[in-house]
């Protein structure tokens, strides 16, 4: 099992050692890239690595394991491609300055691998999957039989079982400006507060714009005070936070319907980690699933860092 690691930047009184000024710690400083192979794969490490910056750290993790045994096994990742695809999006780890560990794990099922190395960091990141919201869950429930190396199979487990905050990339779109746009997913429950607070974080350290949304369903107990509480706060520390998206309907459909209009390049929701029947109400899968831009979805932790969850699902 191959590691290359690339040593962090020595810093000494706040700058580097030809006196640039130090990048800020990351929100997300170790972070675990999942490679598939797949042309997904780049605009996952392009991303993972922006999070992290030169003061984190990047494992890229690409697994090789067989689909089934016997006779008829077949690697779900050829050794030679996996190898490529870790040397790719090493190179774009090296382009950003962030240091990286390069793992080739032949274990399996894929999905186990993922989630296991994932607890020992502050983010897993992996791409999009090119399937409905629906589709991902029926081959979550399959993805042990097929090698778990379906980027919807791992996805719909990873949603299921999720402990670390999960980051579904997707490429952005020719369409998207310059200044990128957070959305934020809060229904002023308990522990939205801190899910506005890791949003407003993460929008400072990307120098990007961020808007709270929130959806007036009727069977949901109103509590407009917190919503406005949590926009004034976002305001207090982003001058330029976008006026709070209120609007009536389901959650899923007011954020997927925001996230279009806006030309939003992430939104962050909570998860309750809904597994089996009761997921095809899930408001995290819906939207990861369909959502025009990438998604971070952060589970119900106790733990406040790096950003505590929500306790329901957006």
């Amino acid at each position: 099992m191959p590691n290359t690691q690339t040593p962090q930047p020595h810093k000494h009184s706040g700058v580097l050692s030809d006196d640039r000024p130090v990048a800020p710690t990351p929100v997300f400083a170790r972070i675990l890239c999942a490679i598939d192979g797949t042309r997904g794969s780049t605009a996952t490490a392009r991303m993972a690595a922006t999070l992290s910056g030169p003061n984190g750290h990047l494992t890229l993790l690409a697994v090789t394991a067989a689909s089934s045994a016997g006779p008829d096994a077949m690697a779900v990742l050829s050794r030679s491609r996996a190898q490529r695809t870790l040397d790719r999006a090493k190179r774009i780890a090296e382009a950003a300055g962030v240091p990286c560990t390069m793992v080739l794990d032949p274990a399996g099922p894929p999905v186990e691998v993922i989630l296991e190395r994932a607890s020992d960091h502050e983010l897993l990141a992996i791409g999009a999957p090119h399937i409905s919201w629906l589709a991902g869950m029926l081959i979550g429930r399959v993805s042990s039989s097929l090698g778990g190396m379906v980027t919807g199979g791992v996805t719909a487990a990873a949603l299921g079982r999720l402990t670390t905050p999960l980051l579904v990339v997707r490429a952005p779109s020719s369409s998207s400006s310059n200044r990128h746009t957070i959305l934020v997913a809060s229904d002023g429950e308990a522990g939205s507060d801190q899910l506005v607070e890791l949003a407003g974080r993460l929008a400072q350290s990307q120098g990007a714009n961020v808007t709270l949304v929130n959806a007036l369903v009727a069977e949901s107990k109103m509590n407009p005070r917190a919503i406005q509480a949590q926009a004034n706060a976002l305001k207090e520390t982003l001058p330029d936070a976008g006026e709070p998206w209120i609007e009536p309907g389901k959650a899923w459909d007011v954020l997927l319907d925001a996230a279009k209009s806006t030309k939003a390049t992430l939104v962050v929701i909570g998860s309750r980690r809904l597994d089996g029947v009761r997921a095809l109400g899930s408001v995290s899968r819906r939207v990861v699933h369909d959502a025009p831009c990438s998604v971070l979805v952060v589970p119900p932790h106790e733990d406040p860092t790096p950003g505590q969850a929500r306790k329901g699902d957006s």
